[in-house]
């Protein structure tokens, strides 16, 4: 099948070096041997208020940080659980309410013999801690200890052991990875066990699970779910119990709605020439709705003919809602409608747009209530409320290509010029504003974002443009 055009919502991940948390201490939660030792560096988060952001100030952000860190010890964010362990390409700070920072813990070799010492990998001890995004305050730490001997996890990075990623209702979750090893006693024979565990922004555990050896130790985690695709078919196994299933579809297409949702694929048709897009349950594999069977936009069915109809093009929106791109088949011209994710029902009509062959421009950008999108297909940007289908804006052909980067939903626009490096547009009629866009933040869901500067790491409140 024909790979189908992702709009997918940018968010800009910040890898974060040398820094440290602030305020109260949380919970532990033990990693290799459950009930080890906390560490000797960096157990406790200080206390202290933060250093002042040496950088520029960035438009839509408080010119004030609401907390800080300083850079005494080395710290950075989160991986994508989504993605298999070893398979880590970014890392992500937010998760809800909630910021995720892990430490790499020096190795305390304090006792040890030389060989003992080279038996040490560097990256063998981690601690990671749950921050309030508003307060900077512990909810939780996690202390994870792997272990030593077994070569196969000497050297993980932070974001291979903390992750970020969705519970089985769609909610934001951490997935921690530790590991349980036992030494030979007796008639036992020594063993290995690799724990997958997920926790909500709060700090409250969702559920866990443990597995012999190192089955999964690196799979991929979605929406509460193991995913065993060693074979044909994609097992999900689900962390904290519960029935296991296996996918009765390709795991590569597009999917729609909340949760595992609905499965988009492309059904080519040749008289008329077209390409539908069919929706399938993703865990049932029963077909929910096929575009050969909705209406398209009447501007759009009046070209169709005997012999030509039409392409559809779909991409997850918000909850049960996505968007559904409709074109006359072979065109690049399309239009832009919001549908109900199960049903495909039309919910509103939005702008036209015009787009390439290659995709590799492709960009789209949500604010976080879901009903302002502002999408470029490489041949122009396009602003427009998904609940109405009015448009908002649409970039002039005499004007910079704006490639968007991120939708707060402060007024502001982040986004790319061709011209003019990273920029801060107002969101509502892409005017420029003033100020130096060095780095994009990252936004939590409750209206803060978060900022890597040269001397620490910044949390600010978000402020209306």
């Amino acid at each position: 099948m024909k790979q189908i055009r992702i709009a997918s919502v940018i968010g800009v991940a910040l890898s974060l070096g040398l820094i440290t948390g602030c305020g109260g201490s949380g919970d532990s939660e033990a990693g290799s041997k459950a009930g080890g030792d906390a560490p000797k560096t960096g157990a406790k988060a200080p206390g202290a208020k933060g250093l002042a952001y040496r950088g520029a100030p960035i438009p839509g952000l408080a010119k004030q940080q609401a907390w800080s860190t300083d850079s005494k010890q080395s710290r950075q964010c989160a991986g994508d659980a989504s993605l298999p362990a070893d398979k880590q390409d970014g890392a992500i700070c937010s998760v809800g309410d909630a910021v995720v920072l892990v430490e790499s813990v020096p190795v305390d070799t304090e006792g040890m013999d030389e060989e003992e010492i080279d038996a040490q990998g560097p990256d063998d001890h981690f601690v990671g801690r749950l921050h309030d995004v508003a307060t900077g305050k512990v909810r939780k730490t996690f202390d994870i200890k792997m272990p030593v001997e077994d070569s196969g996890l000497v050297g993980r990075e932070a974001n291979q052991i903390v992750q970020v990623g969705q519970w089985r209702d769609g909610s934001p979750a951490v997935l921690v990875r530790t590991h349980l090893a036992t030494k030979a006693k007796g008639l036992k024979k020594a063993t290995d066990k690799s724990v997958l565990t997920m926790y909500a922004p709060s700090g409250e555990k969702l559920g866990s699970s443990t597995f012999d050896d190192f089955t999964y130790e690196s799979a991929a985690v979605r929406n509460g779910y193991v995913v065993d695709d060693t074979d044909t078919d994609t097992k999900l196994i689900p962390i904290g119990g519960g029935e296991a299933r296996t996918l009765p579809y390709d795991d590569g297409d597009v999917t729609i709605g909340t949760g595992f949702g609905y499965t988009v694929s492309e059904d080519h048709s040749y008289q008329p020439r077209a390409d539908w897009s069919v929706a399938t349950d993703t865990l049932t594999g029963k077909e929910a709705w096929s575009t050969e069977d909705l209406a398209p936009p009447d501007s759009l069915r009046k070209k169709f003919t005997e012999d030509e109809a039409s392409s559809s093009y779909a991409s997850p929106l918000n909850g049960d809602r996505a968007i559904l791109e409709w074109a006359l088949y072979g065109e690049l011209d399309g239009i832009l409608t919001t549908i109900d994710a199960g049903t495909g029902r039309r919910l509103a009509e939005g702008p036209s747009i015009s787009r390439t062959n290659s995709g590799e421009d492709d960009s789209s950008v949500l604010s976080p209530d879901g009903n302002t999108s502002v999408i470029q297909y490489g041949e122009g940007a396009v602003a427009w409320n998904t609940k109405t289908g009015e448009e908002l804006w649409r970039q002039g052909a005499d004007e910079q290509n704006i490639t968007p980067l991120a939708l707060p939903g402060n007024g502001v626009l982040y986004a790319d010029l061709d011209e003019g490096g990273t920029v801060a547009l107002d969101a509502d009629t892409k005017k420029l504003l003033p100020g130096k866009v060095e780095e994009v933040p990252e936004f939590t869901d409750n209206g803060y974002a978060v900022v890597s500067g040269e001397n620490g790491f910044f949390v600010f409140r978000t402020k209306t443009v």
